[in-house]
């Protein structure tokens, strides 16, 4: 099975070599696209240069806008493969649990997510109150998942194609980082959602562009829609 590997990459310079030579390890992946969001580093030029180096396997792109996910979604429009993984350029999810992320779906068949909250964590990896937040929405998502407490917000994760394109407009406007539209709409098209835990390592370059607590409140607000979203279908809402 061939898999096209989407790569978003913002002030990744420093990253980008190291992952792509993961990346370019693992044979199942046969397609690469590399996605610049507007760095004020060297990310691009890194990107280009590899591909220049690759052409028949990586191809570089840029965002139509801004955030991670419009990142991701830029490059789905692109993607020659039916399965899709989304890996992270920061390289704190090292090749091993890849490898296991990718071993298990090509298995099973469904869409897999790390799981950061099972595995062992590098001191410095997770601050205390992401870790905090991130056990939260992994219990309150447990119902919609059908499955134990599970980490929703790992980068690193494999879908299907065709469950981007059914993601809904409006729950990608108000989706933050677009992880959970991704799962939900997975999960109400009836598609079961795995996980696999994974080790997780601090970042040696640069620094993260999420801000957890604008973020977080507004996860906590797409969650409630996405409660909202399934009990209307399952026709659990009060007339």
């Amino acid at each position: 099975m061939s898999i096209s590997c989407i790569i978003p990459a913002r002030n990744e310079a420093g990253h980008l070599r190291q992952v792509l030579s993961e990346v370019f390890s693992i044979s199942e992946i046969s397609d690469i696209i590399i996605v610049e969001g507007g760095s004020t580093d060297k990310t691009y030029e890194v990107a280009t240069e590899i591909s220049s180096q690759n052409p028949s396997r990586v191809r570089v792109i840029k965002q139509s806008t801004t955030g991670k996910f419009n990142a991701v979604l830029s490059g789905v429009k692109v993607a020659k493969e039916d399965l899709i993984i989304i890996w992270d350029a920061d390289g704190t999810v090292p090749l091993f649990e890849v490898t296991k992320i990718i071993k298990r779906s090509v298995k099973s068949g469904n869409p897999v997510i790390g799981d950061r909250l099972r595995g062992r964590r590098e001191q410095g990896a997770m601050q205390y109150f992401n870790f905090l937040g991130n056990w939260f929405f992994a219990i309150i998502w447990a119902p919609i998942l059908k499955s134990k407490p599970t980490d929703l917000l790992c980068g690193t994760k494999i879908f299907n194609t065709l469950i981007f394109t059914k993601i809904p407009p409006w729950l990608l406007k108000i989706d933050p980082y677009g992880d959970f539209s991704l799962i939900a709409t997975a999960r109400f098209y009836n598609y079961t959602v795995e996980s696999v835990p994974v080790n997780y390592q601090a970042r040696n370059y640069g620094s993260t562009n999420i801000n957890r607590w604008s973020g977080g409140i507004k996860l906590f607000v797409t969650s409630f829609f996405v409660y909202f979203w399934f009990l209307k279908k399952f026709k659990f809402v009060f007339k």
